[in-house]
């Protein structure tokens, strides 16, 4: 039952208690012993407006304040400097006119901490229909929006399947913490060049559509998008548990992604448009995983030196004129966890190209490469 259908229902009972005497019911104790807090005030709508007559126990417990120290005083000391008033805007037309008002805003305890409440006021009329008291009925819902605020942050990160299951815990993410993950980088070579000619719509809608399609196949393969830094998207499989075949996971989402590159190009060759080329970096081991940034701009993200060696094999596409660059440890991590002809189907066209040294890494790199011409070479088994 919905708010509005919770305060109907209470106040039919509550009418008939009130008004007819051969009633039993107490109207008294039904509010007494209601779990919502409720508020009765008087009806005046002009200013400075209605005071407040009774409160209920509830109301108590919610706001830290004792009936009799809110019995004459207006119903704004719930409010504060955190208080959107713009809720109210409608709330005299609609009482005036014998209506239900519905609201949400930031309210303040008696001891100065706020929460979010959400309440319903309705008229109560006499026997001649005339307006004489307002009861509001108000409720705590806090914890209902953190947990909505939880679900829109996880959702910009995974999958909305992973995003229902992680939604059900008390601490979605957990704290930070070690683990190993597969990180990926891709993004579109050349990209700066094209934004010297490019209109601005037209290169915010290329971004748009090369996002999204990837975006599709990141979650496909259980990977979590951690940004999309202009041209490029920073991808982990790993997150927020670990699987012994993130590191497969990793490598068929870079294979499916170089696939839908040229289907992509196929369709932007029949309509004249340029071909979209892009690099990929890929590297799997111990990374720190967590949210960073203050209260007011927070990401949950993965940091370490896996990650950067990701960055520097996806850079290095370029000088090896290759789409992908995969590390021997993520190679040696999917012979190990997948089943053999999928590993031989994922690794197919990649060739070793040795130790290669990485900018800020003080030892060298493995290294293992995918040419463009092999890009559509792909077996998941």
């Amino acid at each position: 039952m919905d708010m509005r259908d919770n305060v109907s229902s209470i106040f039919k009972e509550l009418t008939v208690a009130a008004f007819d005497p051969m009633t039993e019911i107490d109207a008294a104790q039904v509010i007494d012993a209601a779990a919502e807090s409720m508020l009765v005030t008087t009806a005046e709508l002009d200013w400075p407006g209605p005071t407040i007559v009774y409160v209920n126990p509830a109301f108590e417990r919610m706001t830290g304040w004792h009936r009799t120290e809110v019995i004459g005083k207006t119903p704004r000391l719930l409010q504060g400097p955190e208080t959107d008033r713009s809720v109210f805007e409608n709330l005299r037309s609609q009482l005036a006119a014998g209506r239900t008002w519905e609201g949400t805003a930031v309210n303040y305890r008696k001891d100065g901490s706020t929460f979010m409440m959400e309440w319903s006021i309705v008229p109560l009329r006499d026997e001649a229909g005339k307006i004489r008291q307002y009861l509001a009925v108000q409720r705590d819902v806090t914890a209902r929006i953190e947990l909505n605020r939880a679900r829109t942050n996880l959702s910009r990160y995974f999958s909305p399947q992973l995003v229902k299951l992680l939604a059900n815990r008390d601490v979605p993410l957990g704290p930070g913490r070690r683990q190993d993950v597969s990180v990926l980088f891709i993004d579109v070579v050349s990209f700066t060049r094209m934004a010297e000619t490019a209109l601005p719509e037209h290169l915010l809608a290329l971004l748009r559509s090369f996002h999204k399609r990837m975006e599709r196949l990141i979650f496909r393969h259980n990977g979590a998008v951690l940004g999309f830094i202009g041209d490029a998207i920073m991808v982990a499989f790993g997150v927020p548990e670990t699987s012994r075949h993130d590191p497969v996971d990793a490598l068929a989402c870079a294979r499916e992604m170089l696939e839908e590159i040229a289907e992509w190009n196929a369709k932007r060759s029949r309509s004249g448009t340029f071909a979209v080329e892009v690099g990929i970096g890929l590297h799997c081991g111990p990374v720190v995983v967590g949210d960073v940034g203050s209260e007011q701009s927070m990401a949950f993200t993965v940091i370490g030196d896996t990650v950067n060696v990701a960055a520097r094999l996806e850079k290095l596409t370029r000088a090896l004129k290759c789409a992908l660059v995969v590390s021997n440890d993520l190679v040696r991590a999917v012979r190990e966890s997948a089943e053999e002809a999928v590993a031989e189907g994922l690794l197919a066209g990649l060739d070793d190209k040795g130790d290669h040294p990485i900018r800020g890494r003080s030892g060298p790199v493995r290294l293992w490469a995918l040419d463009r011409g092999n890009s559509r070479q792909v077996s998941t088994g």
